[in-house]
């Protein structure tokens, strides 16, 4: 895959937590300098530059809040990211995660909108590389999360998403456009669902031990007033383990299940700078997605870490149509410098696939 967009990011402000990145890239946000605490308090703001082929020149800023309470591992934070390209093309997300100050809900979500060029190859497990064809998706999403924690590691409650898609440009010598699949026309979809979660994570920006485990359902229907009826299970399983010291070892399984009239766009995926790294987000789409890596972290001096990772992914059109030789590997490793006291870390790594192409991603909080 040829590279066709450089990113800089020029300043780093304050301090850190997670970064949302553009979904498009190979070389994310370049960050350089480092952060300061005030009180229980932390923020960033960091400008953006970069070009692409779609895109030409672009900027814009990501920016990110959070607040620790006395006594407690988890901080509540905001975080956010928008751009603006030569070509009147954007993208703006913002990604709240807080905590109520007696601790006893969790809410969470998103709010996303955007006009930004992508990538299509086709729907299955092995698509060719020749029939990647670009094209434009307009979109506005927002989720509402809510939950009730529970004796201090378990979280459950509802959870409610709205979103409006089309495609305001298409490539004129592909196939999607008159491909007949979901989501070439202009749809909206309204779900509800629920999720339950586990988490007993020592930190949840650099975890040394403890698990998180999320099982997440929404159905989208006519009756709440989506034009596609679809629903999509997705369950994360994460475990860690301390060895010696700041060693550690991180372990996901990550499956994603949709089943009904499932727009391609939301069609499980593999691919980005955390499922699968070195591939292209998106890369193989199909109706499920089955996936697992493991990390090995490790400290190099004093705020400066490293990590070295494997992969491994396939999607499917049905659960029995999964085979042991039709997933797809990556491995790569990367370098991690803390910013914080919330042990918040810039993140660089370098991602190989099976076919010896690579992607490198600059971006904050882990993979996993």
């Amino acid at each position: 895959m040829r590279l066709v967009q450089f990113r800089v990011a020029c300043l780093l402000a304050i301090s850190l937590t997670g970064i949302a990145q553009p979904k498009a890239q190979t070389l994310d946000s370049l960050l350089v300098n480092g952060g300061k605490k005030i009180g229980n308090n932390s923020y960033v703001a960091i400008p953006i530059l970069f070009y692409g082929e779609e895109t030409k020149w672009g900027f814009g800023a990501s920016a990110g809040y959070y607040r620790i309470k006395e006594g407690v591992n988890k901080a509540s934070n905001i975080q956010g990211t928008a751009i603006y390209t030569q070509r009147k093309q954007f993208q703006f997300g913002l990604y709240p995660k807080i905590y109520t100050s007696n601790r006893n809900f969790y809410y969470s979500g998103h709010l996303k909108f955007s006009y930004y060029p992508d990538k299509f190859w086709g729907i299955g497990n092995n698509t060719s590389d020749t029939l990647e064809e670009n094209y434009t998706p307009r979109m506005f999403s927002i989720l509402f999360q809510r939950q009730r924690v529970m004796f201090g590691t378990i979280m459950a409650g509802i959870q409610y998403q709205f979103a409006y898609s089309d495609i305001a440009k298409f490539d004129s010598e592909g196939k999607l456009e008159n491909s007949g699949l979901n989501g070439t026309n202009a749809f909206r979809t309204s779900g509800l669902g629920f999720v339950l979660t586990w988490d007993n994570r020592d930190n949840n920006f650099y975890p040394l031990n403890g698990e998180f485990y999320k099982l997440s359902l929404l159905v989208n229907s006519k009756i709440f007033g989506s034009s596609l009826s679809y629903s999509r299970l997705t369950l994360d399983l994460r475990n860690f383990y301390s060895i010696v010291g700041q060693h550690s070892v991180a372990l996901q399984v990550y499956t994603d299940f949709t089943w009904g009239d499932t727009p391609f766009q939301q069609m499980p995926s593999l691919g980005g700078n955390e499922i699968l790294r070195g591939y292209y987000q998106g890369r193989y789409r199909d109706m499920l997605m089955l996936s697992g890596q493991l990390e090995y972290r490790f400290p190099i001096y004093k705020r400066l870490k490293g990590a070295m990772f494997g992969a491994m992914g396939q999607v499917s059109d049905d659960l029995s149509n999964l085979t042991f030789h039709g997933f797809r590997y990556s491995a790569g490793g990367g370098l991690r410098f803390k910013v914080s006291p919330a042990k918040v870390h810039l993140r660089f790594d370098v991602g190989i696939t099976e076919k010896g192409d690579a992607a490198l991603y600059f971006t904050a909080s882990e993979a996993f």
